[in-house]
């Protein structure tokens, strides 16, 4: 029960914070921190989505790259979420399969 509550939980901020990025508020980017924390409840509690966001990190070298260098400023959760979502095992998985087709 706990874990579709977080699931819940992340959704709603992930798709609040989506919203907010849009909105035009005085505060630039506001929806950038509830759609992070929504990310890291998401990816901490299903493994299709950590996989998803890993293969969009892979896919897309500026995401993942702006990911990576708001890490140290981020919270706790934040910065595991970016840490368990490095595209690395993408990148080797990727190297295998060409070293095996040639």
């Amino acid at each position: 029960m706990r874990r579709y509550v977080l699931l819940s939980a992340g959704w709603v901020l992930a798709v609040a914070g989506a919203l907010l990025m849009f909105v035009p508020l005085p505060i630039p980017l506001i929806g950038i921190m509830p759609l992070l924390i929504g990310l890291a409840l998401l990816t901490a509690n299903s493994k299709g989505i950590r996989r998803r966001l890993q293969y969009v990190r892979h896919r897309v070298g500026w995401l993942s790259r702006a990911f990576d260098n708001f890490a140290h400023r981020a919270p706790g959760v934040v910065k595991h979420m970016i840490r368990r979502t490095n595209p690395l095992a993408h990148v080797r998985l990727a190297r295998m399969r060409d070293h095996r087709g040639h």
